[in-house]
């Protein structure tokens, strides 16, 4: 960390002095004599960083060097933007006021900080450092590094098979007989393949058919019930609740829990506190016999403690290390060379059967085939340092081999906690904001810091490297590589809980700060003491509201909050990386515009953003202005084509004012995606060329929108015509274009072959579309709204030889009243690889059987349409709408099986009367059925009963003649049952469902009272009544609901004073009942604070309904992407 930052600090007093401003500033000398300095330490720092391992003397010297260089280039920075400011102010004289006292403070510091590093430098010379100097950055081979990409690619797992098969044996046999929950520990010592082995049982094939409920919870240090009870419901239902205490989280997790086979994967437990794992173990439910708990830890103690089965991982054997290693230092096409593999076969043998030491040794060595460098990390002296252990060591060895460019970048990740999973461009840019990559040479500063994240990858300093259809990149670290990183950064980085920011070290740079769900007034004392901190970064859950005053850090380089007070913003002069996530603002503050280093700046989830400050054309060092899902944005920035830097804007609304048009992108040499806004304020083929979309050769994404203002289609498509990209596009999107043609420039499969994503949205008036159907890259196509489309490719093609859509993995249809065939041409093989298929109001559509589709969506077509598109084994999704003449499923014999079948969604069948006997025997696997709005539906048939054994949710939505079917006793598997209308005898039939958990029963406007059957389902966790307007009293035995957790009573005048808390004459049924909701309030015997009023207020007015928040489906797309 101390080069980079030694490097910067000796660039920028250049600067200094070049500009004139030490002169001017009266600290000429001063200046000249801390660069001799600063230059004549730098010399060594390769040598002490080496040192410092060794010696706790040295790791001193190096942090008071650091500290000084921090607080040095504050100044140098503050003396640059000051400087900067007051260029051209006339007003502002050598001998203002301002400036005489500027000048008396500036000089002040540098001396003491110059002091400071004199006495750093003078330090030096008792340790006998060895000058190496700094000429490793310019070794040959440098810029190829650079350059290269890295494929992300599953590692093989060598050694484990036999491990993995006594687990799995574990699990499938001797647990599943067990009535009690069974607990499995996987103990080993750090970097064995724990968690490597525990992923590979939990995707095992057989444990994901065994298991109806599979959870991957990562625990680490922090063994926190709470943090734990929340990541089980986070993984099953998708998102966090927002559960204030222990006991509402319990309920939750009984309820997702109970009467399920379920494996839960506790990762890396350290905590011994026997108390602990009691309690927690208390908490959980037994589930259904079978279910399990999968440990893994470094500890003995921890397994013994959990009174647990045990599986000790043994060190892999020397052959599967050195397969291992291998495949890391030679790769698959690099020569073995005899010398090269006898030294790594000696280093194999110092890896005692570390996988994760094998793979990070033998990486670090890819990029060399010098056989005296091999030798040396043979022979290092980092394998013989005391109370290290081998696996640290070859971690700290592989660190020490990373060029000096590389290990701030890499030790930097340690201001994010463990498991925490990063994504590359944000990593990317905060190393910027940090100064931790500048550009070199023609490379800009983001391709410099690409290569960077390129090879500590490829030297697996990251792992579990994920890349989505878009192309972002997420990554995450080794526990012991995290570790190894804050051993680096010791205090210099750290991740707090917010209550936690409470005793802050003088010398910490980076924060990330993780804000409880309560609301957090941030302590600023803490912070006083603190030097130069450079990093605060804050993570908030996404319903928490945050009215905190934004913290006043003045040598701030990188801020993220969810903060909607800026009034200490203006005094944030350094900051280069600014990110706003979920603020309630309608604008940016005017402040924002004095942010003279401001290069990145991101607006994410901030719904009534609208618009920017006038003056934001003063930023012109920024490069990123990042705006995702800000629906109520109506403006971007006034002339924003003169902020050159400017390489990522990701939406440009078109406006017919000055300073709003297309003509502002012409020099811009944007990148990635850009969503084009408001083109029926073109006024013409010309404006629109002058945008130079062709001359931008990073963009990937591009999507173009006309609004509803009326556009002549031959204007469109000139329009259109003219704002032709360059070829190397993966994603294209058009919504509202008015021609009858699609241009040139989509007809050129030159131009669109890279195409990955397509989506054409209300194109009403065009007839044909380009020939997408050769595409090779093409995983996803969205076409609606064109009213005489009859084929979406209708190229020729040969049937004997050609096939169509061979890589389409993701396709909708929506509103195609005219298509009647993908292909004109009949006979044609095509979307062999289709997953997932989503058609409506496609009326004339046939297709022919698609075998490859797993998720299913139709709506408004015909019985063969469904017949073709069904007929497979592989379906596990089917939802069916408006299927007006269909009057029933067709059956297992005309369609084949169904046995993959795992969620069956109907609605608005009006003739169906029915689910045949025939149809639900081949529904073995269903876990989830739908019925809504079929107005003659009447029955599931009694073989419901018998046959969907794995039934796990039922909704009757809206069925006025729904009976349900006697004695329902079989249904061991269904726990959620919501009813919606009806007719008042499809109540009668709620009895003998043994392991319902919840009960939901809305909108019965004329029934007066519930069915006493009601009081016998004693497995009710929850229950909502809703709509009953004459519903008078709750059932008699309603007392014998012992295990109800929460209820809620809506819409239901008459009984609101009979459930009043300790008045009404029901209370005494429902008295037991811990959570009580009358009209969605919470009862209690506390009347609600004041605050907790204001912050209730403020919830309903900053959270606006989900249809407010994504006004526009083809908005909604592109920011999903």
């Amino acid at each position: 960390m101390a080069d980079a930052l030694i490097g910067i600090v000796i660039e920028n007093l250049g600067s200094f002095v070049r500009e004139e401003i030490a002169s001017f500033l009266g600290v000429g000398e001063l200046t000249q004599k801390l660069n001799e300095n600063l230059t004549t330490i730098r010399a060594v720092l390769k040598d002490a960083e080496k040192k410092q391992i060794t010696s706790d003397v040295v790791q001193k010297w190096l942090q008071k060097l650091g500290d000084a260089a921090y607080v040095l280039d504050d100044i140098l920075d503050e003396c640059s933007i000051t400087s900067k400011a007051h260029e051209g102010n006339k007003c502002i004289t050598r001998f203002h006021p301002m400036k005489i006292l500027a000048r008396r403070n500036i000089g002040k510091r540098m001396k003491e900080v110059a002091k400071r590093i004199d006495d750093i430098a003078e330090e030096r010379k008792k340790f006998g450092f060895q000058s190496v100097g700094v000429t490793e950055e310019h070794q040959r081979g440098d810029d190829e590094w650079i350059l290269t990409t890295s494929a992300v690619t599953e590692p093989k797992v060598y050694g484990r098979d036999k491990d993995k098969e006594q687990i799995v044996e574990f699990l499938l046999g001797h647990a599943s007989t067990s009535e009690e929950l069974s607990v499995y520990s996987i103990v080993g010592v750090g970097g064995q393949g724990k968690t490597t082995l525990a992923q590979v049982v939990y995707n095992d094939e057989r444990v994901k058919t065994h298991f109806d409920l599979k959870i991957w919870v990562c625990v680490s240090d922090d063994f926190s019930l709470m943090k734990i009870l929340e990541s089980i419901i986070e993984n099953t239902i998708g998102k966090n609740l927002e559960l204030l205490s222990l006991e509402s989280l319990r309920k939750k997790v009984q309820e997702i829990l109970q009467n399920q086979r379920y494996l839960l994967v506790l990762d890396d437990v350290w905590s011994d506190d026997q108390v602990k794992w009691n309690t927690f173990k208390s908490l959980l439910p037994n589930g259904k016999k079978g279910a399990s708990i999968l440990v893994t830890t470094r500890l003995d103690i921890v397994a013994s403690i959990m009174g647990t089965y045990v599986h000790h991982l043994t060190r892999l054997s020397d052959d599967d290390i050195w397969s291992l290693f291998k495949q890391q230092a030679f790769g698959a096409n690099r020569e073995e060379r005899a010398e090269l593999v006898a030294i790594g076969k000696k280093l194999v043998r110092k890896c005692v059967g570390s996988p994760l030491a094998a793979k990070v040794l033998g990486s670090s060595l890819r990029f060399t085939s010098d056989e005296h460098q091999w030798i040396s990390v043979l022979e290092s002296e980092f394998w013989n340092l005391p109370q290290v252990d081998r696996i640290m060591s070859a971690l700290t060895l592989s660190y020490f081999n990373l060029k000096l460019s590389l290990r701030p970048c890499f030790t930097f990740c340690a201001v994010f906690p463990k498991d925490f999973e990063m994504v590359k461009e944000h990593l990317i840019h905060l190393w910027m904001a940090n100064g931790l990559v500048t550009s070199r040479g023609n490379l800009q500063m983001e391709h410099v810091g690409n290569g960077i994240w390129d090879e500590l990858y490829q030297r697996s300093f990251f792992q579990e490297v994920k890349s989505d259809l878009a192309g972002n990149i997420t990554f995450k670290m080794h526990d012991l590589v995290h570790d190894l990183a804050k051993s680096v950064m010791v205090e210099e980085c750290v991740a707090y809980e917010a209550e936690s920011l409470t005793n802050l070290s003088s010398r910490v740079h980076h924060i990330s700060c993780f804000v409880s769900k309560t609301k957090f007034d941030y302590n600023m004392i803490p912070f006083k003491k603190v030097e130069s901190l450079r990093t605060f970064l804050e993570f908030k859950p996404p319903t928490t509201i945050n009215l905190d005053v934004l913290p006043s850090i003045v040598p701030l380089r990188a801020l993220r909050t969810s903060s909607c007070q800026f009034s200490s913003l203006k005094n944030l002069i350094h900051v280069r990386y600014l990110e706003l996530n979920e603020c309630y603002i309608t604008t940016l503050p005017a402040s924002v515009c004095r942010l003279q280093k401001l290069q990145t700046l991101k607006l994410e989830h901030c719904y009534f953003f609208s618009s920017f400050p006038k003056q934001f054309k003063k930023l012109q060092d920024l490069r990123h202005l990042i705006i995702k899902d800000c629906p109520s944005l109506k403006s971007t920035p006034f002339r924003i084509g003169e902020l050159s830097s400017l390489q990522t804007l990701t939406n440009f609304i078109v406006d017919s004012k000055t300073g709003f048009g297309l003509a502002e992108l012409h020099n811009l040499q944007l990148g990635g995606r850009l969503y084009i806004k408001g083109l029926e304020n073109v006024l013409n083929e010309e404006d629109a060329r002058k945008a130079n979309l062709i001359g931008k050769k990073d963009l990937n994404h591009l999507y173009l929108s006309w609004g509803d203002a009326q556009v002549s289609g031959v204007h469109a498509e000139r329009v259109l015509e003219a704002l032709e990209p360059h070829s190397g596009l993966k994603h294209v999107g058009v919504d509202g274009y008015g021609g009858t043609d699609f241009p040139h420039w989509m007809k050129n499969t030159s131009i669109l072959k890279n195409l990955v994503r397509i989506i054409l949205s209300d194109c009403k008036n065009c007839r044909q579309l380009p020939l997408f159907g050769k595409l090779p890259c093409l995983n996803i196509l969205f076409v609606s709204g064109m009213n005489d489309l009859k084929y979406i490719d209708d190229d020729l093609y040969e049937p004997a030889t050609e096939k169509a859509f061979t890589s389409l993995k993701d396709l909708t249809l929506h509103d195609l009243p005219n298509l009647e065939r993908v292909l004109e041409v009949e006979g044609v093989e095509m979307l062999p690889q289709l997953l997932e298929l989503d058609i409506r109001n496609v009326p004339k559509l046939t297709l022919p059987p698609l075998p490859s589709v797993k998720s299913l969506c139709a709506e408004g077509g015909n019985e063969e349409l469904l017949k073709s598109i069904v007929n497979n084994s592989n379906l596990k999704s089917l939802y069916i709408l408006k299927f007006a003449r269909l009057k029933e499923l067709p059956s297992t014999s005309e369609l084949g099986t169904l046995s993959a079948l795992e969620f069956l969604g109907i609605q608005g069948c009006d003739e169906m009367e029915s689910l045949t006997e025939q149809l639900l025997q081949g529904l073995s696997s269903l876990r989830t059925l739908i019925v809504r709005s079929c107005s003659r539906f009447k029955s599931l048939s009694d073989g419901m009963r018998s046959h969907l054994t794995c039934l796990k949710t039922l909704n009757i939505i809206n069925c006025p003649q729904f009976v349900f079917p006697h004695n329902m006793n079989d249904l061991t598997s269904l726990w959620v049952l919501h009813v919606y209308g009806g007719d008042e005898k499809i109540l009668e039939g709620l009895e003998g469902i043994p392991s319902l958990q919840i009960l939901s029963l809305t909108n019965f406007p004329s029934l007066t009272s519930l069915p006493d059957s009601l009081g016998a389902i004693t497995s009710l966790r929850r229950l909502g009544i809703s709509g009953f307007p004459k519903l008078s009293s709750l059932p008699d035995n309603f007392q014998q609901l012992r295990n109800l957790q929460e209820l809620s009573i809506d819409y239901c005048p008459l009984l609101e004073m009979r459930c009043k808390r300790g008045k009404g004459e029901d209370w005494h049924k429902i008295a037991h009942v811990p959570e009580f909701e009358l009209n969605f309030k919470l009862q209690s015997d506390a009347e609600p604070t004041i605050c907790e009023n204001i912050i209730s207020t403020w919830k309903q007015f900053l959270h606006p309904p989900q249809s407010y928040m994504f006004p526009h489906e083809f908005e909604q797309m592109i920011d999903n992407y």
